[in-house]
C-alpha cells in the first residue's frame, strides 16, 4: 500500500494497529520530504496505540548522534528497561554489542557474523521483552539519521516478525544517505511492510488551512494563493507563513524564515551547505566546485530542497529565504563564502559585475586582479546609472589597492562617482585627494597615477566645493610636474582654463598656459566625453565673455540633445545648461533640465539632482516663475544641506533670495542673509549672483545705498574678469534703478544709457526690455509711453513674466498719470493677472483686479461677457491683433478666435470694429501703439 494523502496515511496506520490488536504483526515506513508532517503522524499513531492499551518503544534519529554505535537501539532498550538490574544488564549487553558490531557491521545489509547475529538476537529479545497479549509498537522517527549498527538490528528484527502482535513504524526523509535508503528499500520488499508517503498539501488543503487560521474568508483566499507559492505545500513552511499573516509581519516574514531554517536543519548533510552556496551564487551550476562536492551529491541535496518546498526548480521561492539562509550562516561565514565565490567566478571568466558583487559581500580578496575587477564593475555601474554601486566598488578598490599609482587613479575615480551622490568634499577626504593627484612622476604614464585630465577634474571638484587652497595646491603640482605641457594634455588644459575663468577666475593665474604644438598634434580631446566637456566649457566661456550668439545657443542645444547623464560628467551638463541660460534662452534649456532631473531621481543620485535643481531654479528666475524658483532652490538644499555646497552655494541661495524677495516674503529672505557662506565665494561666479540677489533684497527694504554698493561690486568683478555681459547679470540696470530710488535721475539715465548702448542686446530681449522700462522713468512723461510699450514688447518676447508684469504696471501708472483711465484699467488688469501668477504679492497689491472694474463699465452689453471674454474684448478695443492678444494673455490664437466668435454672437455684431463700438464709448479705444 502506498498512501499519499494525509487522511489515507492516517487510515493506513490505524489499519496496522487494528491488525496488531487482532494478533497480526506489521511494519510501516512513513516517507516524504523534510517537514511534510511525518513526526506529527507518528505522534498521533503513538497516542492511538497507548489509548488501545498497547506498549510503545520510541526513538528518534539524530544527525549529531549518527556516529554513535547502536544509538537508536539504545534509546529503545532503555525505554524498555528503564532502571534496576535490567538496566545494568542492558549496559553490559550494549557494551559487548558495540565492541563487536562497530567493527563488523557493513551498512544496513544485515550481513552479520554468527557471533554478531547472536548478539543482535539478544538485543532484540531484550527489546521485545516477555510475551504479552497486548500489542507492542516500535516507533522510530528520522530513521535516516540512525547509525549502521542500529539499522542492522532493526532490519534483523523486521525480517523475523511473523504472527506476534508486534508493530514497527519508521519515519524516513527523502534524499538521505545510502545506508538508510538501502534499509528502507529492503523493508519495502517484505510482504508485510506498508509504504506510507506524505505529499505536499494541495491548493485546496492550503486554502482550508488559511481559513482555519482565522484570517477571514476573503483574506484567506488571497493568503492561500501566496502561501501556496511560498511554501510549495510544505506544512511547516505553511504554518510559518500563516503565523506571519496573523501577526501582520508578512513583509519581514520571521515565521517563514524560522520554518525554512528548521527544514534545512532537519535535512541531511550537506543540504544546508548547498542551500547556503545557492544563496550566494544565485544559481546551482557551480555549487559543487564552490563546496568541493560531487555533482550527484549536489543534485540529491537540490532535489531534497525542491521536494521540501524550500526551492522551486532549483531557485529560492522568495528572497527572504535566501537572506535567512545567509543570516543563519552568520556574517563571517557569509563573507568567507562570498570570497570563495569571487575566486571561483573570476576563474570562470564571469562578468566583472558578478565578481564584484561577491567581492563587496565578502569585503574583498587580496588578489592582483581584484582592484581591476572592481574598477571595471564601477564603470559598468556608472554607465547603467547605478552610482551608489559604483561608489561601493571604488571604495573597496581603494581599500584593497597596494600600488601607489593604482590607488591614486582609483581615488580620483571615487571622487567623481561620489559627487553624483554628494557634491561636497568632506575635510577628511582632502588629504587622500592631494596624495592621489600628487602621486607618480612627471611622465603621467599608466602606472604613474592620474593623468592631467583626471587631475583637472579634481581641481573642478575642489573649486566647486570651495576648497580653493587645495585646488591651488593641485594646480601648482600639475604645473611643476610637467604633465600639463604635453600635446595630449593641451585640450584638457584648455577646457580647464575656460572652466576656471567661468567659475573662479582668481585661480586662473595658477593654471599653466596652453602650449601651442605643431599642426600634426591633435587639437581636440580623444574621447567623446572629453570632447563634449571641452565643447560645453567653450560655449559657456563664449557666452560669458562675448555674450549671446546663435552659434553658442546651437552648440549648447547640440550637447544637451546628445547627452545622457549616466555617462556624462555633470560639469559638462551644467556648462551647457548655463550657456543657454546666460544666452537669454532659459526656456530652451528647461526641458533638458527636467529630463535630467528625472533621470537623476530614478538613479537616486542626490548630488546630481541638487545641482540640476539649482540650475532649474535659475531658469525659473529668468522666466519670472518665482514659486518655481523657490521650489527648486529649496529642493536643492533638501537634497544637499547648505553647508555641503561650498562655493557653489551662491547659485541656489541667490535664486531663493530673489524669489522670496519678489514674492514679498521678506522675513524668510532676511534669514537667508544670516546664513554663513564661504568668504571666497564672493569671488566666484555664484558669488556674483549672491551679491546681485542681496542687492535686490536691499532695494525691496529701502536700503538704496547698500543695494547700490552690491550692484557696483558685482559689476566691478564682472569687468575685471572679462565677463561683463548682461546675460550673466545686467548690473547696470539694477544700479540705475537704485539711483532712481535715491532721486538721482541723471545718474540713473547715464548708467542705463550705457547699458542700452553696449550692444549685444539683439539676442537679449529680457535685458533690453528691463533697460527700456527703467529708462522711461528717467525721461519726461511724453517720452515714456513709447519706451514702455517697447519694453512690454521685448519682455513678452523674452518670456520673463515677472519683468513683463513690472513693465505693464509702469505702463498702467503712466496711463493713469495722463488721464487714459480705460487703458490704465485694461493694462493694469492684465499686469495683475501676470503678477498673481508669479505670486509677486507686493506688485499685485499695486494693481487692480478684474473685480475692481467700476459698476458703470459693467453694464450691458459687456455684462454678457465672462471675465476671460472681457479681457479679450479690452485688448480688441485697444487695437491689438489676435496674436498680440494671445501673447498678452498667455493663450493660443485659436482660443482668442473662439472667444471672439462667442462675443460676436452675444453682442450681435459681425466684426472687431462693431464689437469695440458696441462695448466701449469715449475717446479711449485707440491702439496701445497709437
Amino acid at each position: 500500500m502506498n498512501a499519499r494523502d494525509r487522511s489515507h496515511a492516517s487510515a493506513a496506520l490505524a489499519e496496522l494497529l487494528d491488525d496488531a490488536l487482532a494478533g497480526k504483526s506489521g511494519i510501516a515506513v512513513v516517507g516524504g520530504s523534510v517537514a511534510m508532517g511525518k513526526t506529527t503522524l507518528l505522534a498521533t499513531f503513538t497516542h492511538r496505540v497507548r489509548a488501545a492499551g498497547g506498549l510503545v518503544r520510541s526513538a528518534v534519529g539524530s544527525e549529531a548522534e549518527a556516529g554513535v554505535v547502536l544509538g537508536v537501539v539504545a534509546q529503545l532498550l532503555y525505554e524498555a528497561t528503564p532502571s534496576g538490574s535490567d538496566g545494568t544488564r542492558v549496559d553490559r549487553l550494549l557494551a559487548i554489542a558495540r565492541a563487536h558490531l562497530a567493527a563488523s557491521t557493513h551498512g544496513a545489509s544485515g550481513r552479520l557474523s554468527a557471533v554478531d547475529a547472536e548478539i543482535v538476537e539478544s538485543l532484540c529479545a531484550v527489546l521485545l521483552g516477555p510475551a504479552e497479549p497486548r500489542p507492542l509498537a516500535i516507533v522510530v522517527d528520522d530513521i535516516h539519521h540512525a547509525d549502521p549498527a542500529s539499522l542492522a538490528c532493526l532490519a534483523y528484527l523486521a525480517r523475523r516478525l511473523h504472527t506476534a502482535p508486534l508493530l514497527a513504524v519508521f519515519g524516513h526523509a527523502d534524499g538521505t544517505n545510502e545506508q538508510s535508503a538501502a534499509f528502507v528499500e529492503q523493508l519495502l520488499r517484505l510482504p508485510h511492510v506498508r509504504g506510507v508517503r506524505l505529499a505536499p498539501l494541495d491548493p485546496d488543503q492550503v486554502r482550508v488551512a488559511a481559513t482555519a487560521a482565522g484570517l477571514g474568508a476573503d483574506r484567506a483566499e488571497q493568503v492561500a494563493v501566496r502561501a501556496q507559492r511560498l511554501s510549495g505545500g510544505n506544512p511547516l513552511l505553511l504554518d510559518g507563513i500563516l503565523d506571519d499573516f496573523r501577526r501582520g509581519e508578512h513583509a519581514s516574514s520571521p515565521g517563514y524564515s524560522r520554518a525554512m531554517l528548521s527544514c534545512l536543519h532537519r535535512s541531511p548533510t550537506p543540504t544546508a551547505a548547498v542551500a547556503q552556496a545557492l544563496a550566494v551564487l544565485a544559481g546551482p551550476e557551480s555549487i559543487g566546485r564552490l563546496l568541493g562536492l560531487e555533482a550527484d551529491t549536489v543534485a540529491r541535496c537540490l532535489s531534497v530542497l525542491d521536494a521540501s518546498g524550500v526551492l522551486e526548480r532549483g531557485r529560492f521561492r522568495h528572497p527572504v529565504a535566501a537572506a535567512a539562509v545567509l543570516a543563519d550562516l552568520g556574517p563571517e561565514g557569509t563573507a568567507a563564502l562570498h570570497r570563495d565565490a569571487a575566486e571561483l567566478t573570476y576563474a570562470d571568466g564571469a562578468d566583472s559585475t558578478v565578481v564584484a558583487e561577491h567581492l563587496l559581500a565578502g569585503r574583498g580578496v587580496r588578489a592582483p586582479w581584484a582592484v581591476r575587477v572592481l574598477d571595471a564593475a564601477a564603470s559598468s555601474a556608472l554607465a547603467e546609472g547605478r552610482s551608489a554601486r559604483a561608489v561601493d566598488c571604488l571604495r573597496l578598490a581603494c581599500a584593497l589597492s597596494e600600488d601607489g599609482g593604482e590607488l591614486a587613479r582609483t581615488t580620483v575615480a571615487l571622487l567623481r562617482a561620489e559627487r553624483r551622490l554628494e557634491p561636497g568634499i568632506p575635510d577628511r577626504r582632502i588629504p587622500d585627494l592631494l596624495r592621489a593627484v600628487c602621486a607618480g612622476g612627471p611622465t603621467g604614464g599608466p602606472d604613474d597615477g592620474p593623468d592631467s585630465g583626471e587631475i583637472l577634474s579634481v581641481v573642478r571638484a575642489l573649486v566647486w566645493a570651495g576648497r580653493f587652497e587645495a585646488a591651488g595646491e593641485v594646480i601648482r603640482h600639475l604645473a611643476a610636474s610637467g604633465r600639463a605641457s604635453t600635446p595630449e594634455a593641451a585640450p584638457e588644459l584648455r577646457a580647464a582654463r575656460m572652466w576656471i575663468r567661468c567659475s573662479y577666475p582668481p585661480l586662473l593665474e595658477l593654471l599653466p598656459e596652453v602650449r601651442e604644438f605643431d599642426a600634426a598634434t591633435p587639437g581636440l580631446p580623444g574621447t567623446t566625453e572629453s570632447r563634449r566637456h571641452h565643447d560645453a566649457t567653450a560655449v559657456l566661456d563664449s557666452v560669458l565673455t562675448r555674450g549671446f550668439s546663435e552659434a553658442a545657443v546651437h552648440t549648447a542645444e547640440r550637447i544637451l540633445h546628445g547627452v545622457r547623464l549616466h555617462g556624462t560628467d555633470l560639469d559638462t551638463v551644467e556648462c551647457a545648461l548655463l550657456a543657454l541660460t546666460y544666452a537669454e534662452r532659459p526656456a530652451s534649456g528647461l526641458p533638458y533640465c527636467d529630463e535630467l532631473i528625472a533621470a537623476a531621481l530614478r538613479r537616486g543620485e542626490s548630488g546630481s539632482q541638487a545641482r540640476l535643481h539649482a540650475v532649474r531654479a535659475e531658469i525659473c528666475v529668468r522666466l519670472g516663475d518665482l514659486p518655481g524658483a523657490a521650489l527648486h532652490a529649496t529642493t536643492a538644499f533638501d537634497l544637499v544641506p547648505i553647508g555641503a555646497w561650498g562655493a557653489a552655494v551662491g547659485a541656489p541661495l541667490s535664486c531663493l533670495l530673489n524669489a522670496l524677495t519678489s514674492m514679498g516674503r521678506r522675513d524668510e529672505a532676511a534669514e537667508l542673509l544670516y546664513l554663513p557662506v564661504p568668504e571666497r565665494m564672493l569671488h566666484s561666479r555664484p558669488g556674483l549672483h549672491y551679491l546681485h540677489a542681496r542687492g535686490r533684497y536691499g532695494m525691496a527694504v529701502g536700503d538704496w545705498e547698500g543695494a547700490l554698493a552690491d550692484f557696483r561690486d558685482c559689476g566691478e568683478l564682472m569687468v575685471r574678469w572679462g565677463m561683463d555681459v548682461p546675460g550673466l547679470i545686467a548690473w547696470r540696470n539694477d544700479a540705475g534703478e537704485a539711483w532712481l530710488r535715491m532721486g538721482e535721475r541723471d545718474r540713473a539715465r547715464a548708467v542705463l544709457e550705457e547699458e542700452a548702448s553696449r550692444g549685444g542686446h539683439g539676442g537679449s530681449p529680457r535685458t533690453r526690455g528691463a533697460t527700456l522700462r527703467l529708462l522711461a522713468a528717467t525721461h519726461e512723461p511724453h517720452r515714456r509711453p513709447t519706451l514702455l510699450r517697447q519694453a512690454v514688447d521685448a519682455l513678452q518676447e523674452s518670456g520673463d513674466r515677472y519683468e513683463l508684469a513690472r513693465a505693464l504696471a509702469d505702463l498702467t501708472d503712466m496711463y493713469n498719470a495722463i488721464g487714459e483711465t480705460r487703458r490704465a484699467r485694461v493694462i493694469g488688469s492684465q499686469a495683475r493677472i501676470i503678477a498673481d501668477t508669479c505670486r509677486a504679492e507686493p506688485l499685485s497689491r499695486l494693481l487692480p483686479a478684474d473685480r475692481d472694474r467700476p459698476d458703470a463699465e459693467s453694464k450691458a452689453p459687456s455684462a454678457l461677457l465672462t471675465d476671460a471674454e472681457q479681457r479679450v474684448a479690452d485688448l480688441v478695443a485697444l487695437g491689438h491683433t489676435n496674436s498680440e492678444i494671445a501673447k498678452l494673455l498667455y493663450i493660443t490664437v485659436s482660443t482668442v478666435e473662439q472667444h471672439l466668435t462667442r462675443m460676436y454672437r452675444k453682442v450681435g455684431v459681425n466684426d472687431r470694429a462693431q464689437l469695440a463700438s458696441a462695448l466701449f464709448t469715449g475717446p479711449h479705444t485707440q491702439a496701445v501703439g497709437a
